[in-house]
């Protein structure tokens, strides 16, 4: 595979930080356009942000709790936005999730609780007001636009009103803002609730579409898990062709960050075929 020329505008193809990435990026020049890494890992471990010599970096967020009730505190945001700055992001991606919420005590005095990973929200006209309410907040103090990233629903989450199709739709409407679509998300919701994944794929705003993941699955215990150490599943791909037909997206990030031994030939077969359906489009 040749180096891609400066001013290629199509699609590109990146990889999510992780164990093996500098070492596969090294071995194969030109074949990953972009490096997403989290917030998280670049909040406590600085001196990742060298990785921007290596390629292009992509901001990866889940700390700004855009579908909760407790905001994210101003040192968080501030932060997110530092290193908005520093990495040169394009836009950032942030989970249509919550990470934050009320306090387990009864006091007036107790902390908001620290959830350790991001939940799907209740899927309601409440909750769409609210992520309206927190963009609002969040868009003046960032440098660059949010983009949303749909969560993968592993339950019936108590108080919905609303599917996910239907939830994400109605996000897109009220506030106004483009996607990240986790293919591997929406499977593992559909395939959780019954859903045909083919019809409902349909049903989404697709040509909000900025940048779409792609990771495996998991099965325990009769419920479908997001897994980034398995290859994504045949079915993935013919969801990302028929996403194709109506988005344009600009980016798409293979998500195999979860183990150093994720196999290369898997890997580079991954690359070329991502990138063959988002540049035949």
């Amino acid at each position: 595979m040749k180096p891609r020329d400066h001013n290629d505008r199509r699609p590109r193809v990146g990889l999510a930080y992780g164990p093996g990435l500098t070492e596969f990026i090294g071995a194969h020049p030109g074949w990953v356009d972009y490096i997403e890494i989290p917030f998280e890992q670049l909040r406590h471990a600085p001196a990742l942000g060298a990785l921007r010599d290596t390629a292009p970096l992509i901001l990866h967020c889940a700390s700004l709790s855009v579908a909760g009730f407790v905001p994210p505190s101003p040192g968080t945001v501030a932060a997110v936005a530092d290193h908005a700055r520093i990495t040169g992001t394009p836009w950032i991606g942030e989970h249509l999730a919550f990470i934050a919420a009320d306090p387990v005590a009864d006091e007036p005095t107790a902390p908001s609780t620290t959830l350790s990973y991001t939940v799907c929200p209740q899927m309601s006209e409440q909750t769409v007001e609210r992520v309206a309410e927190n963009l609002a907040a969040l868009r003046s103090r960032l440098p660059v636009p949010l983009i949303l990233e749909n969560s993968p629903q592993y339950f019936a989450v108590p108080g919905s009103t609303m599917d996910m199709s239907t939830f994400i739709a109605a996000v897109v409407e009220r506030c106004d803002v483009d996607l990240l679509l986790d293919l591997s998300h929406f499977l593992i919701t559909a395939l959780n609730t019954g859903a045909d994944p083919l019809r409902e794929i349909d049903r989404l705003p697709l040509e909000r579409v900025v940048e779409v993941h792609l990771s495996g699955l998991n099965r325990q215990s009769g419920v479908v898990w997001d897994d980034h150490a398995n290859p994504a599943p045949e079915l993935l791909f013919e969801l990302l062709e028929r996403v194709m037909q109506r988005a344009q997206p600009q980016a798409l990030t293979l998500e195999y960050n979860w183990s150093a031994h994720f196999p290369w030939p898997v890997l580079r077969d991954h690359i070329d075929r991502a990138r063959t359906l988002l540049h035949s489009a």
